[in-house]
Order: structure tokens, then sequence, then C-alpha cells
């Protein structure tokens, strides 16, 4: 086992048996009773910071039905100019290009040559955040060649589907010195930011456990025989 493969093991031995010792000897709370302060969280020190980006360079992977919108998104940003795109139908980055440049912004580099060339963009262009809307599977390999070449990286949801792929985004992260973030309206909306506030000042005592969800009904989607449909399906008929 090489040093580096030691390290990660021992590292991750390490998460689960301190959760395991917290968990053990967690201290049970009042309901309405503010939490100890050694329970609330706390903010990591020490984690990779990055300057202010006066104008973010973009490049942009994955035109579909959920990048078009977010092209648009990006193009009402002020402080933001999308300067390549990728996709492997030569029709979406014409119909991204078309956007661009009736913003008024100059025309951006188009890659289009197969499903990885992302990788050619990351290793070509001088961009300060590559953003992917591509299908699930290729969510990671988007971020970690970002990162690797020096890229930060944001991804639409989920950003990985499994625990090691986890540990590759966050020690390709840790390692390259980049931001990697999963960019999701539903985290950062006000009542999402506000149930955070209150779990902060202690308002729900000592969380040990939480879970979430919501209803979307994708029905129409993933029925389509275009886009979306293609790709959701066979991960719907894979998970369930």
């Amino acid at each position: 086992m090489t040093d580096e493969r030691s390290e990660r093991v021992d590292r991750r031995g390490f998460l689960k048996t301190s959760s395991a010792l917290l968990a053990a000897g967690a201290v049970g709370v009042r309901r309405g009773e503010a939490a100890p302060p050694s329970a609330l969280p706390r903010d990591a020190g020490g984690l990779p910071t990055a300057p202010p980006i006066e104008m973010v360079r973009i490049g942009f992977v994955g035109i579909g039905l959920q990048g078009a919108g977010h092209v648009r998104n990006f193009l009402r940003i002020p402080g933001c100019r999308i300067t390549a795109v990728c996709d492997i139908r030569a029709e979406r980055c014409d119909w991204a290009t078309e956007q661009i440049t009736a913003a008024g912004h100059p025309s951006p580099t188009v890659y289009c040559r197969g499903e990885r060339d992302f990788e050619r963009l990351c290793e070509t262009e001088d961009l300060d955040l590559v953003f992917t809307a591509t299908p699930w599977e290729w969510h990671l390999p988007v971020m970690l060649a970002a990162m690797r070449n020096g890229k930060h990286a944001a991804t639409e949801v989920p950003a990985v589907m499994f625990i090691d792929d986890c540990w590759a985004m966050v020690e390709t992260s840790e390692k390259y010195g980049r931001h990697c973030v999963m960019m999701e309206n539903c985290n950062y909306d006000r009542p999402e930011m506000m149930v955070f506030n209150m779990v902060r000042q202690g308002v729900f005592g000592e969380i040990l456990h939480a879970e979430g969800g919501y209803l979307h009904d994708l029905r129409a989607i993933k029925f389509e025989r275009a886009n979306e449909g293609l790709w959701r399906r066979a991960w719907s008929m894979k998970l369930d």
C-alpha cells in the first residue's frame, strides 16, 4: 500500500471512529434548550481561500435542458463572462455562442470534438471557473479535470453519486487548492439559510441526525425521447 493510499484510509478511518465516539458520548439536550457551545458547528480554520476576482471567466460544459437555463442566468450576472463552451452536440455550442454574443460579449471558444473534449478545455483555456451541467456520470470527471488544471469547479446536482467519488472530489480540492461547489438553489434559498442560522445558534439543541427532501414530479422529462429523458431514465432504472 502506498503512503498516499495509506494516508487516505487512515484519514477515513479516523473520521468514522471520531463520529462514532462523538455519538456514543453525546449528552442529551432538552427540547427548546440551546445546545452547549461545544456542540455548535464551528467554522473550519485553515481551509484554502481565493482572492476576489473582478471578472470571473467561465468555461461551460453541457448545454442541454438545464445547461441552457444556466447559460442565460450567467449572462444576467454582472462580473462574469462565459469564455468557453463545450458539448458533444455542435448545435448546442452554436446556440450558446448566439446567446453570448447577443448579450454583447465576445464569442466563446467552442469544444465539441467528443465526450472528453472538456479535458482539452480545462487544459487549454485561461479560466477561473468550470461549470458542468452534464449528465450525472460526467459531473465528477469534469470537476476533477478543472481542479487539476488550476480552475475552480462548480456542478449541477448531484455532485457525485458514490462515497469514493465524494472523497476524490474533496481530496482533489485540497491537493490543488481549488474550490468545488454543488450549485443548488434549494440549499441556499431563504428558508434553508434560516434553518442553517438556527442550527448555528443552537435553537434545536445538539443535532445528531437530520434528513430532508422534497417532491419533484419528473415524469414528463423522464419519458421524453430527447434531452434529459435519454439519461435520466437510465439513472432511475439503475437506482430504483
